[in-house]
């Protein structure tokens, strides 16, 4: 039987994912396929769960959880120099990743992905001596999924980060950052930067909207400085998908850049702590491959 390393968070999301796994070991038994569950207890267990997949023969390796959780795995793959194809099971508050791919919440559908061994290549950023998937952010409102109480994400979902991202506005200032590509230096007053591998974050999926996981390039935004009136109106476009025209709006798209400023803040990448700045951010094309649809 060819065998799957399952690493499931049974905190993520609903907390719903523990009792549905009976129903994903008979849905791969059925197709001749082995199941081996690793339930994580904190996150040091998933690092430990990737570990063990050396120790045996494995098809790929599945995660139940949410972009935090998939960031964890892939760091740890990459650490390891474990080369599995990665099936999702969306279970987290977001799910950007599972998201950009289609992926819903539904137990048989994404066994069957697995099951239809389809692979696709896809770019892996890399910031510092650190990788993600999806995107790295810095600046105000970015480490929102870190501030957020695991009991109101699991009762809310999605809208536990707004009403967090509500409660900061208050506290917006400006910080000055410095973003430096082959091609151009740009040095301007920001309140956020993000940079895209795919094409949302926290739910929002028309923030990169031409971005694309597997074009070897990375998609960099940064919202200038303004007036709050003017701030409202660029969040308004945000939702819309029409901001990147706007005059506020630094968009840059690069293989490479570093980043800069004159103040203390930590990256988020993928929804979890990420470096301090100032950090180095390239992009690894087709690092990691994913089942898909």
């Amino acid at each position: 039987m060819r065998k799957i390393r399952l690493i499931y968070n049974p905190g993520s999301g609903d907390r719903s994912f523990k009792s549905r796994l009976d129903d994903v070991i008979d849905e791969f038994q059925r197709e001749g396929y082995q199941i081996v569950p690793h339930k994580t207890l904190g996150v040091d267990d998933i690092e430990i769960g990737v570990k063990l997949t050396l120790d045996d023969d494995f098809h790929g390796i599945a995660i139940a959880g949410g972009d935090g959780t998939i960031n964890r795995v892939v760091n740890a793959m990459v650490k390891y120099n474990i080369k599995l194809p990665v099936g999702i099971f969306p279970w987290g508050t977001a799910n950007d990743l599972a998201s950009y791919f289609g992926i819903t919440r539904d137990i048989k559908k994404c066994c069957k992905i697995i099951l239809q061994n389809r692979t696709m290549p896809v770019d892996l950023g890399k910031i510092n001596e650190r990788y993600f998937v999806n995107v790295a952010a810095g600046g105000l409102l970015t480490d929102v999924s870190q501030k957020t109480d695991v009991n109101l994400k699991n009762t809310l979902g999605k809208l536990a980060y707004y009403i967090k991202g509500l409660e900061q506005i208050p506290n917006f200032r400006p910080i000055s950052a410095e973003f430096v590509t082959e091609e151009c230096t740009i040095r301007e007053k920001i309140y956020l930067f993000t940079v895209f591998n795919g094409c949302s974050a926290g739910g929002f999926n028309l923030l990169a909207k031409d971005a694309k996981i597997d074009d070897g390039k990375l998609d960099v935004i940064g919202v200038k400085a303004c007036p709050l009136v003017e701030l409202i109106t660029l969040f308004i476009k945000l939702l819309k998908g029409e901001h990147l025209q706007d005059e506020n709006i630094i968009y840059l798209k690069t293989d490479k850049i570093s980043i800069n400023c004159g103040h203390d803040i930590e990256m988020d990448i993928d929804g979890e702590p990420g470096p301090q700045l100032p950090v180095d951010i390239s992009v690894i094309p087709g690092g990691i491959s994913f089942f898909a649809p």
